[in-house]
C-alpha cells in the first residue's frame, strides 16, 4: 500500500535514529526516496575507515551523493601504537583521494566545513585544497582551517553564492625571493605542485575581484585576511583578531584595518548600509587601545553596529564615563562584549550582583543593550581561566539572567555575533 508523500514525510520526520532511517530505506520504494534523504542530507566524517566507506558508497551511487547539502570533515586521531602510527600516512594515502572523489559526486551540496587536525594531516602539512579542484557544487557556507594556497584561492574564485565563510588561515605570500615551498602529493591522485618564492607567487594567492559577490559574514583568524576580502564584498558581520602585539603596531594594524573596512559594499540585505557586528579579538586586551578602537568602530559604522566585541571596560569612573558616551553613538546596538579581567576585586568573585549592577550602569546610557557578555582571563581565587559570563535581559522579567561558562572552545556564545 503505497503512503502519500506528506505521510511519509510525517513518519521519516519522527525517526531519530539513522539505523532505523537506514531500514526504512529497505521497507519500499515510497519510503526509500524520503528516508535517504533524511539520511544523507547532512553527513558527518570523522572516523577514518567508516569516512573510507561512506565515499565508497557516495562514488558507487551518484543518486545518493546528489542529496548530500551539508558535510562536516573532522577526521579525529586516535591514539595509537608506534607501528600503527607508522601505518598512517598509508591511510591517508587512501583517505584524502576517497574524501576527493566523493565531493566530485555531491553536486548539490550547499554546506561546507573542513576541521583539520595538523597533527594528523603532517604528511600534507595542511595543504588539502587539492581534494576541491573540479567539484560542481556552489556553496552557501565554507569553513576552511586548510592552508591558504593557491588551490584554495581558485576553489574560492568560482565560488559565487558563498554568504558565510571561515578562513582559518591566511598567507600573504610576501616573504621575499628564495624560498621555496613544495606541497606533498602521496600518490598518482594527488598534485604535486612545485612552489617559487612566495613573492613571485603573490598573485597566485590573492582572491579574483570578482570572486565571492554575496559574502555577508566573514570569520578570520588573522587581520590580514580581512584586510584583504573585506573590500568590495557586502560584508556586514566580521570577526577577526589582530596580529601585532606591540602599541604602536597595533594601532598602525588597526588603521589599515579600518580602512580595508570602510570598502566593504552596502549589502543589499543591509537597507540601512553600515555593519551589523564586529568581533575584533586581541592577543592583550589594553583600555588606552580599546578607547581607540571603539572611536574607529562608531566612525565606520555610521550608528548601525549591533553587536560589538571586545573591549576593555575602563575601571575608573571618569573613562568609563567616556567609553559610555562613545558606546551611546551606536544607536542600534544590542549585544557588546567586554573584557573585565584588570578589575579588582574581579565581578567573577564577588558573583552574580556584580554582574547585573555593570550591567544596569551600561543599560543607563545605551538602553537598547539587552545582552552583555564579561570576559575575564585572569585566574584567581573561585575563577577559571578564560570565563564568559553572560547578563541578558528578558522582556518581561524584572531581574536580569546570569550564566556562567568556562572558554574551551565550544563556548555557546561565541557565535551571537552572527545572530544578532
Amino acid at each position: 500500500m503505497e503512503l502519500s508523500l506528506e505521510a511519509y514525510r510525517i513518519i521519516v520526520n519522527n525517526v531519530r535514529s539513522r539505523v532505523d532511517l537506514a531500514t526504512l530505506c529497505l521497507v519500499s520504494k515510497g519510503f526509500r526516496r524520503v528516508a535517504e534523504r533524511a539520511l544523507y542530507n547532512t553527513l558527518f566524517m570523522h572516523e577514518t575507515e567508516r569516512t573510507e566507506r561512506m565515499c565508497k558508497t557516495l562514488v558507487g551511487q551518484p543518486r545518493v551523493a546528489e542529496l548530500v547539502e551539508a558535510l562536516t570533515i573532522a577526521i579525529e586521531e586516535v591514539p595509537t601504537t608506534s607501528s600503527s602510527a607508522r601505518a598512517r600516512p598509508e591511510t591517508e594515502e587512501t583517505l584524502w583521494p576517497a574524501i576527493s572523489d566523493a565531493l566530485k559526486k555531491m553536486s548539490r551540496l550547499r554546506h561546507l566545513s573542513i576541521v583539520i587536525d595538523g597533527s594528523f594531516s603532517s604528511p600534507y602539512s595542511g595543504r588539502l585544497a587539492w581534494i576541491l579542484t573540479d567539484c560542481p557544487f556552489r556553496l552557501k557556507s565554507f569553513h576552511s582551517d586548510m592552508r591558504w594556497d593557491e588551490n584554495l584561492v581558485r576553489f574560492l574564485n568560482v565560488q559565487d553564492e558563498i554568504e558565510d565563510l571561515y578562513i582559518g588561515d591566511y598567507d600573504e605570500g610576501e616573504e621575499g625571493p628564495g624560498e621555496v615551498e613544495e606541497s606533498t602529493g602521496l600518490d598518482e591522485k594527488t598534485p604535486v605542485t612545485t612552489r617559487p618564492s612566495r613573492a613571485s607567487h603573490n598573485s597566485l594567492l590573492t582572491l579574483s575581484p570578482t570572486a565571492l559577490p554575496h559574502l555577508y559574514t566573514l570569520e578570520c583568524t588573522f587581520s590580514e585576511a580581512a584586510i584583504a576580502i573585506v573590500p568590495g564584498r557586502p560584508v556586514s558581520r566580521l570577526k577577526t583578531c589582530f596580529s601585532r602585539t606591540d602599541p604602536e603596531g597595533k594601532r598602525a594594524e588597526m588603521k589599515v584595518l579600518f580602512e580595508g573596512l570602510g570598502k566593504a559594499l552596502v549589502p543589499a540585505k543591509n537597507r540601512s548600509g553600515g555593519w551589523y557586528a564586529l568581533d575584533i579579538a586581541d592577543a592583550e586586551y589594553e583600555e588606552g587601545f580599546a578607547m581607540d578602537l571603539l572611536r574607529a568602530v562608531v566612525n565606520l559604522t555610521l550608528g548601525t553596529l549591533r553587536y560589538l566585541g571586545t573591549l576593555v571596560l575602563p575601571v575608573g569612573g571618569r573613562e568609563r564615563l567616556l567609553f559610555y558616551g562613545l558606546l551611546m553613538q551606536l544607536r542600534y546596538l544590542c549585544c557588546v562584549e567586554l573584557e573585565i579581567s584588570g578589575w579588582n576585586p574581579s565581578p567573577t568573585v564577588v558573583g552574580p550582583v556584580a554582574f547585573r549592577a555593570l550591567g544596569n550602569e551600561l543599560r543607563l546610557y545605551c538602553p537598547g543593550v539587552v545582552k552583555i557578555v564579561f570576559v575575564s582571563m585572569n585566574a584567581g581565587e573561585g575563577e577559571d581561566i578564560g570565563e564568559r559570563t553572560t547578563v541578558e535581559w528578558i522582556t518581561g522579567e524584572g531581574v536580569a539572567r546570569v550564566e556562567r561558562e568556562v572558554m574551551n572552545g565550544m563556548s555557546g556564545t561565541e557565535g551571537i555575533w552572527r545572530d544578532v
